[in-house]
């Protein structure tokens, strides 16, 4: 911080030198109190020029670079790394061309040069949000003139090649215009326009976990609004300026402490800059700048002001250091995940390891080195940053409560210790899910008639550390129950305690620690345990289980948006009764994976739902499948179910792997894309906001709610108009019948396109046309 400078005073620079013309949609950034400014519009036109800002000095110099610049922009984002300025994307004009090009500029030879990628790049767009982690730039969101996105993809700067991060989680609706920041192992995104609002909504992407998390509007939070500006400085971001859907430009600045989660609106001194949008701000030791935007007209000024001060910045990069010096060993023989091709979720795994002769083929994992966990049933097992995590069960010779590691991209396991803190005792049948950085572990038993819990533990995984969570009106004593992580709450639903199966759902707020039970409704699942439960957009799905006289084959809907039930009929070629079996997400599917039945009859079926046509069918693989087992576990990593341990009659500790196709919600896309190309137009203002917009308010959460429960029973009834559509064109009405799986799925004219079923992909060798009266 220059010397005499206050806190949260505005100070307005006088520009100096050769200094940029009035412009919007500029990109800034900032290496080494050296501020690099590119394009943008300043009225006249588009433009391609580079200034760079020189903060000791105060002055501004026009950068004659060489090579080949880019084509004249607006809307570009950059970032810097490896001494160079690289840039995606942008846009000449509303009606004009939209970029999805990769350039960079060296900043020690002025030259420009285009970047030739790899991988399928992010299609056209301006107005979307680039991040640097570690040596990966990531690009959420923007704009192509007609659709409004919420991807997610990775360009790994290293070997130049771009990946589409698949998450595990619901992930914010599409958007342009929002801000996107780092913070630890987490990128943050506030606010921009979906098309028909501007948005006040905040979300976490937590990269380790590979998950969006929708994040409360605690304190005073920002107006809804998008071409606002956001910055890191110490433990908090601050946003500045924007505009509403009303046109209406903000001069204010909050700020959002990532340690408190708390949004405040931030008292500055003296003048402050006026209200713009589309402007751009940069961080160097503390201090903030903003330059340039519109505030009615095109500015090229410049203001500073002090968010920190340097021993605070001393402390919060010595918290942050703490951090990540506290991260576990790694394991011999492997590597640290960012030292590999991907260091963002696992699209890269998938992508460099899986060929189409790959799908549906058994591959038993051998050569796993280390410190293998002994022959188990009952574990628990998470995926974290390239890793599996397992944790407790019942081998051959007790319970158990220790913790494995499993590298993936090496084979190596490792026993995970010391551990610190207040570890849970050992068990058999407690239930596991990763929120951000912690693994929350819940319940278990220690035999049929011995001890039950309803203890709640949260494993800090980069710091090794348990921790007993003692809060709020907890679920009673269980194991065999189900759990499931959505944005930052737990779900536990059933279970059995020795002589009581449950059909109780309740909620933990990892925000708020407390304990929540859900109200129950109409239509809710018999009690049971052994089932299996996921979540796919915001719902939760339950199937099968012990009823205590029969094993299940139902399947429900528990919608987390309105608190809803549903039962989902079992159409198309249902698993078999089955409970102790595991389940998975991949796509717009799931996946069933083994179990056993009331005569004790164990499976080694593969059984796929699909969520887009609502129907079942049994796949057919090939390869070197897992034994017939239950009391497994199975998780996702890089396009592949992966199944370890388990009893086949043996208590197992071996692993096997099968990859399955991502298939996309095809119904859904082609909804999405008509009502955004017949939406209306991005640019123009809007109708005022119907209420106030400075936070939630309680007295409209239930009118919120039956909202959302009008719109998702409108949905539900789409979808189920939608199911009678061809699956190839989703035009005309399905009229054939695949006599050799008997499912209907294809239209007559869509049907010489195939050679095999959509929906259970079994070769096609006769068919029958049916007639609809």
């Amino acid at each position: 911080m220059a010397a005499g400078l206050v806190p949260f005073k505005w100070d307005h620079l006088d520009n100096i030198g050769d200094v940029y013309t009035p412009r919007t949609g500029h990109a800034v950034v900032n290496e080494d109190g050296v501020f690099y400014l590119f394009g943008g519009t300043d009225g006249a036109a588009r433009q391609s020029d580079v200034h760079a800002y020189n903060v000791e000095t105060n002055l501004w110099q026009e950068i004659r670079a060489g090579g080949r610049a880019p084509p004249a922009r607006s809307g570009a984002q950059a970032v810097v790394w490896n001494g160079a300025v690289w840039f995606f994307g942008g846009y000449t004009k509303k009606d004009g061309d939209y970029f999805n090009d990769v350039y960079k500029y060296e900043i020690a030879t002025s030259m420009w040069g285009s970047v030739h990628t790899l991988g399928e790049a992010p299609s056209k767009r301006t107005d979307h949000s680039v991040v640097l982690f570690r040596d990966s730039l990531l690009v959420f969101g923007g704009f192509d003139g007609h659709n409004r996105f919420n991807d997610l993809r990775e360009l790994h700067l290293k070997d130049k090649r771009w990946s589409q991060v698949s998450v595990r989680s619901q992930v914010p609706r599409n958007r342009f215009g929002h801000t996107a920041v780092i913070y630890g192992h987490s990128m943050y995104i506030f606010g921009g326009w979906d098309g028909h609002d501007t948005l006040q909504e905040l979300f976490e992407y937590n990269i380790s976990s590979n998950m969006w998390i929708s994040l409360p509007l605690r304190g005073t939070a920002p107006r809804a609004r998008y071409r606002h500006t956001a910055v890191v400085c110490g433990d908090a971001m601050f946003t500045f300026g924007g505009v509403d859907k009303t046109q209406y430009r903000f001069p204010d600045l909050h700020e959002y402490n990532f340690t408190h989660r708390h949004w405040l609106k931030v008292a500055t001194m003296s003048v402050q800059p006026s209200a713009r949008t589309f402007h751009k701000t940069v961080v160097h030791e503390g201090t903030m700048y903003i330059l340039g935007g519109f505030d009615g007209r095109r500015l090229n000024d410049m203001y500073r002001i002090v968010l920190r001060t340097k021993p605070e910045l001393q402390r919060c990069q010595k918290q942050l250091a703490d951090q990540a010096s506290s991260s576990p060993p790694v394991p011999v023989g492997s590597s640290r995940p960012d030292a590999l091709s991907g260091a963002v979720g696992d699209a890269q795994d998938a992508a460099q390891t899986l060929m189409p002769e790959d799908l549906w083929c058994w591959t038993r994992i051998d050569g796993q080195q280390g410190q293998v966990y002994t022959p188990r049933t009952g574990h628990a097992v998470v995926v974290w940053n390239h890793c599996f995590y397992l944790m407790g069960g019942t081998d051959e010779n007790a319970r158990q409560n220790d913790i494995y590691r499993f590298d993936v991209r090496n084979k190596v396991w490792a026993c995970v210790k010391p551990v610190a803190g207040d570890p849970p005792s050992a068990r058999s049948g407690s239930k596991a899910v990763v929120c951000r950085d912690s693994i929350f572990f819940f319940g278990g038993y220690t035999k049929k008639d011995g001890d039950y819990f309803n203890d709640l533990f949260e494993f800090n995984i980069p710091s090794a550390h348990w921790t007993r969570i003692d809060s709020g009106q907890k679920p009673s004593v269980r194991t065999d129950h189900s759990c499931v992580v959505y944005e930052a709450s737990l779900y536990i639903f059933g279970g059995f305690d020795g002589r009581t199966r449950f059909q109780d759902l309740h909620q933990f707020n990892t925000e708020d620690r407390d304990w929540f039970q859900v109200s129950e409704t109409d239509n809710m699942p018999v009690g049971r345990f052994g089932h299996s439960a996921v979540v796919y957009q915001s719902s939760m799905f339950v199937f099968g289980g012990w009823d205590g006289h029969d094993t299940l084959d139902d399947l429900y809907e528990f919608s987390i948006t309105t608190s809803q039930w549903y039962s989902v009929p079992g159409r198309g070629d249902v698993p078999p009764s089955r409970y102790r079996h595991s389940a998975v997400v991949h796509g717009c599917a799931m996946f069933v994976f083994g179990g056993v039945d009331k005569r004790q009859a164990r499976f080694s079926d593969l059984c796929e739902f699909s969520f887009d046509t609502r129907s079942w069918s049994k796949v057919k693989t090939t390869g070197d499948p897992p034994s017939a087992r239950t009391f497994h576990r199975a998780v996702m990593y890089g396009g592949c179910m992966y199944i370890l341990g388990g009893f086949d009659g043996t208590r197992r500790n071996d692993m096997y792997k099968i990859a399955v196709p991502e298939q996309l919600p095809r119904g859904d896309e082609k909804r999405r894309r008509r009502m955004q190309l017949s939406g209306d137009d991005a640019e123009a203002a809007a109708e005022p906001e119907i209420g106030e917009v400075e936070g939630p308010h309680e007295n409209n959460k239930e009118t919120s709610r039956l909202r959302l429960q009008v719109l998702e029973l409108q949905k539900r009834l789409e979808s189920e108009l939608e199911r009678h559509l061809c699956k190839i064109c989703f035009e005309r009405e399905i009229n054939t019948v695949i006599l050799d799986c008997s499912h209907r799925a294809v239209c007559s004219r869509c049907l010489d396109q195939v050679t095999t079923c959509p929906l259970c992909r079994a070769d096609i060798r006769s068919t029958v046309i049916t007639y609809n009266a």
